[in-house]
């Protein structure tokens, strides 16, 4: 499918609020809470939508062939989670999340068992999520899609702002995530 970069970025969107919406309700399972997760304000976990719109414009020509997909997507979110929780660090001081305490895992950024998770949400996605939101999202009209995106990018780009001054830390994430004394260990 030829995505216009307005739906790609309306997918975008859907995917980062979906990642953040599991987030936020594992976390209510987990603690019996609600938690905002991620580290913007907005109901959003933008590496959730760059994983999937990294899916779609890089690993679709492995759609049939589901073993490479699968090894595909571990590859691409592992490298996505390791070098966002990296650089998330240089520029906020805060770890987010720390995979330390599992076993099989690179410096606390990325664990075998999410791995695992990442492979297996790689072909979920390709084979069952994205082909139905590609259905949904092509009946947009493109003077809607447009308007859409100019509301979106704009609270998008106000939350990007006030959050480069207050990440959010607040009840839920402050006890999970770490602070980073300003020397870096590799």
């Amino acid at each position: 499918m030829n995505y216009d970069i307005r739906i790609l970025f309306l997918l975008f969107l859907m995917y980062s609020f979906t990642g953040w919406a599991i987030e936020v309700i594992g976390k209510l399972i987990e603690k019996g809470k609600f938690v905002n997760r991620g580290f913007l304000v907005g109901p959003y976990c933008p590496i959730y939508g760059v994983g999937c719109i990294s899916m779609i414009l890089l690993l679709n020509r492995y759609i049939n062939d589901p073993f490479t997909l699968f090894i595909m997507s571990i590859l691409l979110f592992s490298f996505l989670e390791y070098f966002t929780s990296y650089f998330m660090e240089k520029i906020f001081k805060i770890r987010w999340w720390d995979y330390s305490r599992r076993k099989f895992n690179i410096n606390g950024r990325i664990c075998l068992e999410g791995l695992l998770v990442f492979g297996l949400a790689g072909c979920a996605f390709t084979y069952v999520i994205a082909p139905i939101l590609d259905n949904l999202y092509s009946k947009i009209k493109p003077k809607i899609a447009s308007i859409l995106c100019v509301v979106l990018i704009s609270l998008y780009l106000a939350d990007l702002m006030y959050t480069k001054v207050n990440p959010n830390t607040g009840v839920g994430i402050s006890e999970e995530v770490e602070k980073v004394d300003v020397k870096w260990e590799y």
